[in-house]
């Protein structure tokens, strides 16, 4: 594979002609691994008061699509409002010299000409944090260049939001962009308490009726429960720092939770997640039916802050008034961890369609 090198034509992010003083917060609460089992959806087996509590004061949105059923492809899909199809951001942990530590060695990186959200918002003027720290994206990058604050420890939870050092470093007047990431279905042992009857959770026909499967989707409940309760705090320090009134807040879902048809796949368990948007110049009360990709949140944050959206970006600002709902969204499977894959979703307002690139590839590879 040769050298890639994405040459996409820039332009420079333009201020809405209102004093920059108007220019609204946004935050991403960005959860991880979690299906959207919350009762604002129907969930009738656990409460989750807080994210019903900002579904009610803002939108909840019923058919929002990932562009990936994998953390790494989708990341890097929305974080430049970009499909990752479209900048060879589609292979899952690829093109990047390191990850977590250990040198990956040598190899044909994705030099990223793009200018990430991030970027774009810091260059905007805006003052920008990383809240849990994740980010994994698959080009290359440097979060110094994104980031005015990173946590020093990485990890799943609020707890720099909560205790105000996310937008310490910003000047008085300085609006932010911010993303708090959750641990959702990944929280794992820091949820201790099983809260959640496994004898009552439900089983959905294609897996085996066991212990260990009942096991696996209680922990998940128990897992969101302990999200909304992140969410409460998220919302409290807000108010409490008076960001509350003025920040555009979206929560949305990576990809589906940890079992087979849901994450890395592209079933509705993989794609069809949550997403709500509340805050800052959003009636309350509302329920939408209308497509919406994970490329959109980024135009549409960029629209809300009165930077001028780049014209190479495939993301739609779908809280315009003037929005034409999306005849359909797209979603792509390619490899993830060892399967290789070549798998694209087309959804429709009424239709789902699935095609498979490689028949040829048996069921059992390893995964």
């Amino acid at each position: 594979m040769k050298h890639l090198t994405l040459l996409l034509a820039l332009i420079t992010p333009v201020f809405a002609a209102n004093a920059k003083a108007d220019r609204p917060n946004i935050l991403w609460i960005y959860l991880e691994d979690v299906s959207g089992w919350f009762s604002c959806y129907g969930e009738t087996l656990i409460k989750t008061p807080n994210i019903d509590a900002l579904a009610s004061s803002g939108i909840r949105f019923d058919r929002f699509y990932t562009p990936a059923g994998v953390c790494s492809s989708t990341r890097s899909a929305i974080v430049t409002g970009m499909m990752q199809t479209s900048i060879g951001a589609h292979n899952h942990r690829s093109c990047r010299p390191n990850f977590r530590g250990k040198d990956m060695g040598r190899f044909d990186e994705n030099i990223l000409s793009i200018k990430t959200l991030p970027v774009l918002f810091r260059e905007a003027g805006y003052y920008t944090f990383n809240e849990g720290g994740k980010d994994d994206y698959n080009f290359t990058y440097k979060t110094s260049e994104m980031y005015n604050f990173l946590p020093k420890k990485r990890g799943w939870g609020p707890a720099a939001l909560v205790a105000g050092e996310c937008w310490k470093g910003k000047k008085k007047d300085q609006p932010f962009f911010g993303q708090v990431q959750l641990g959702g279905g990944k929280l794992g042992k820091r949820v201790k308490k099983k809260t959640v009857d496994r004898s009552k959770v439900p089983v959905p026909p294609y897996y085996p009726d066991t212990a260990l499967v009942r096991e696996e989707i209680a922990h998940h409940y128990d897992c969101l429960l302990m999200t909304d309760q992140q969410v409460g705090e998220i919302i409290k320090a807000l108010k409490r720092d008076g960001f509350y009134d003025n920040t555009l807040i979206f929560m949305f879902s990576d990809h589906g939770y940890k079992l087979h048809r849901h994450k890395q796949y592209l079933y509705e368990g993989g794609i069809h997640m949550p997403l709500i948007v509340a805050g800052h110049g959003i009636k309350g009360g509302k329920v939408r039916d209308d497509l919406v990709s994970g490329i959109d949140v980024s135009a549409a944050s960029l629209a809300a802050s009165g930077i001028g959206v780049p014209k190479y970006m495939e993301g739609q600002d779908f809280l315009s008034p003037d929005h034409k709902p999306r005849e359909f969204v797209i979603s792509a499977r390619d490899r993830c961890d060892y399967t290789i894959e070549h798998i694209r979703a087309v959804v429709t307002p009424k239709y789902k369609y699935l095609r498979n690139y490689l028949t040829d590839r048996p069921f059992m590879q390893p995964s």
